[in-house]
């Protein structure tokens, strides 16, 4: 006859309820559903945690409020449905329950061998072995295997029976793998799980939404060499709690990291950050324990996606619009991706030699928005001809001179042209007018003036501006053609040529006007160079013109060179470097490389050299 014990064994350190009662019943020599059912607390009570049949185990087994609370703290304590609390904190049950049983069989070989009888009957399941976000025993670095499977409770925590099934397995090492090296996340929960002790900035964060963030962030960053080299067990934790053990800062690049992988026409946050940005968007949109991660990653996806106003992104809607990508302005403006391009190249929104796809090619949507407004509503020459009132060669004339500037250079936009520039200088030089009578000969118009005086259209209109020269609007037209001037005052301002003498042009013979240089280095606006001169940076002779009558700066050769040595502009830095005018103003932009001013005055987009580096297309400008 076989003797029984005189007293049971004590609970061992993190061994969980049915583990306990498994030795129990051992102890005992009978099973676990029977020795339950003499307790007066049925194995199915027991499994629902029951707390009449939890209070008829406490007191059969002889345990005090105390052990009954370690004992249930590593078991897992349902809370609700869907919840249950593990080690004082809560967990959603799936994270500690599930059919397949794993465990360390060093362990449970360690167990056995202080059996007296069959070695099962002295064995351990720990309650740390259910959490499934543990990856290693960190006592003997091995990894957590397979013990069992059962989808019915009843037969899955019937942990005896289980453990009888595969003790021969368990003793002869047939479950064995080679140990690992804890890493810093192994550790980090381990002493977390034992005493709730953390010496990183986690500490007070809950550990389930940190041990889920770390595989979900693991996992997108060993993704990238995953085919090629699939991951070490263990390894995904601990990648992602390398990055975010580190704080925010951390977190944020290895976000970043992420996503800059984004560069294919469909590479949106949902295929680049895969699980992460599902799980935080719905599975664990209400886990107040991810928010902290959460604004993380949405400030990150805001900082690398054109997302819009109105948009919802993991939970919150963007308010406004903070990049656009050339495929979301072209959407939004109605304009070709083509055509929008080369207007965002020419703005310096992108660099010319960006070869990204069209929705990865992104830009400040804000510092770019009155463009995107504007480009829609540019017209071609045509229709801005009829809007002013204008011939066609008026157009050409007014474009030639400067007076009217195209919103683009490009010469592929087939509408460069804003009808506002067209009316306001209509409305400009309407002001005031004198109705004139359409027959009235002794008006002209201004491109007549110029054909029959030999001047420029500009000269006239700067004499209409400087009060010089009265203007009239004849009444039977409408717009620019209308505008008239006097025939008698045109002559005044500028003589016939016949009376200009000879010898004068002998004396500016080695000069050139100042207006035309600056307009032949970029400096289109003739009155922001001549400030230039007043204000004695350049050098230039002031002269009375013999065609027109009036004042005008020259310069000499001498005075050109002057201006090389000491300036430059992107039309005269674009011929030295031999690059391109938006290469500069990028380069110009990245390197705080500013126009020349003094004494807070504009002299236009002129650059000292001095402010410049080394001018070759090997180097950085």
């Amino acid at each position: 006859m076989t003797g029984l014990p005189i007293r049971n064994p004590d609970p061992a350190p993190r061994e969980t309820l049915y583990s306990y009662l498994a030795r129990l019943a051992a102890t005992w020599q009978t099973t676990a559903p029977e020795l339950a059912y003499d307790m007066g607390a049925p194995f199915k009570t027991l499994l629902q945690q029951d707390q009449g049949a939890l209070g008829a185990f406490a007191d059969w087994a002889g345990l005090d409020a105390d052990a009954m609370v370690e004992l249930m703290s590593w078991t897992g304590v349902r809370v609700g449905n869907v919840r249950m609390q593990f080690r004082g904190e809560l967990y959603i049950s799936r994270a500690l329950r599930n059919p397949v049983i794993r465990g360390c069989p060093v362990c449970l070989r360690e167990d056995g061998a202080a059996a007296l009888g069959p070695a099962a009957s002295t064995m351990v399941m720990r309650g740390h072995w259910q959490m499934r976000e543990v990856n290693l025993c960190v006592k003997h670095g091995h990894p957590l295997v397979p013990l069992w499977e059962a989808r019915d409770p009843k037969a899955r925590y019937d942990i005896g029976a289980r453990l009888q099934e595969i003790e021969a397995d368990i003793v002869s090492g047939a479950f064995d793998e080679p140990a690992r090296t804890p890493s810093t996340y192994d550790l980090w929960l381990d002493k977390r799980l034992q005493n709730g002790s953390d010496d990183t900035w986690l500490k007070g964060s809950p550990v389930f939404a940190i041990t889920t963030l770390c595989r979900f962030l693991g996992e997108v960053l060993q993704s990238e060499n995953a085919a090629h080299d699939p991951p070490a067990l263990g390894d995904i934790h601990a990648a992602g709690f390398n990055a975010i053990a580190h704080g925010e800062e951390a977190i944020r690049a290895a976000l970043d990291k992420i996503a800059r992988r984004a560069t294919g026409p469909f590479d949106e946050p949902g295929k680049v950050f895969g699980k992460l940005f599902d799980r935080l968007n719905r599975e664990y949109a209400e886990e107040d324990g991810f928010d902290f991660f959460r604004d993380l990653l949405r400030k990150c996806i805001l900082d690398h996606w054109p997302v819009a106003a109105g948009e919802e992104i993991l939970g919150e809607v963007v308010q406004s619009r903070r990049l656009h990508s050339l495929r979301t302005a072209a959407r939004e403006t109605g304009i070709g991706v083509k055509v929008l391009d080369q207007f965002l190249v020419e703005a310096g929104a992108i660099g010319p030699d960006d070869d990204r796809v069209p929705n990865r090619k992104l830009f400040d949507a804000q510092k770019h928005a009155d463009l995107l407004a504007e480009i829609p509503s540019l017209v071609g020459p045509i229709a801005m001809r009829k809007a002013m009132g204008a011939t066609r060669q008026e157009l050409i004339a007014l474009t030639d001179a400067g007076v009217l500037v195209p919103r683009t250079r490009i010469e592929t936009v087939k509408k460069p042209w804003r009808v506002s520039d067209g009316l306001g200088l209509v409305a400009e030089l309407s002001t005031g007018a004198a109705s004139v009578d359409g027959n009235d000969a002794t008006w002209e118009t201004l491109l007549h003036a110029c054909k029959r005086r030999k001047t420029g259209i500009a000269h006239l209109i700067d004499a209409i501006r400087e009060n010089r020269l009265s203007v009239g609007r004849r009444r039977d037209v409408l717009g620019f053609h209308g505008i008239v001037v006097p025939k008698s005052e045109v002559d005044l301002i500028i003589p016939p040529e016949a009376r200009v003498r000879a010898e004068s042009d002998a004396d500016l013979s080695d000069t050139v006007p100042a207006a035309e240089f600056g307009r032949s280095v970029g400096l289109r606006d003739g009155r922001v160079f001549q400030s230039l001169i007043e204000a004695g940076h350049v050098p230039a002779k002031k002269v009375m013109n013999p065609r027109t009558g009036r004042p005008q700066y020259r310069m000499t050769a001498d005075d050109i060179a002057a201006f090389h040595e000491r300036f430059v502009t992107l039309t005269t830095l674009a011929t030295e470097s031999g690059l391109h005018r938006n290469t500069l103003k990028s380069k110009f932009a990245s390197h705080a490389v500013v126009p020349f001013s003094q004494g807070g005055q504009d002299f236009g987009p002129v650059y000292r050299r001095a402010d410049i580096p080394v001018l070759t297309r090997s180097r950085d400008i």
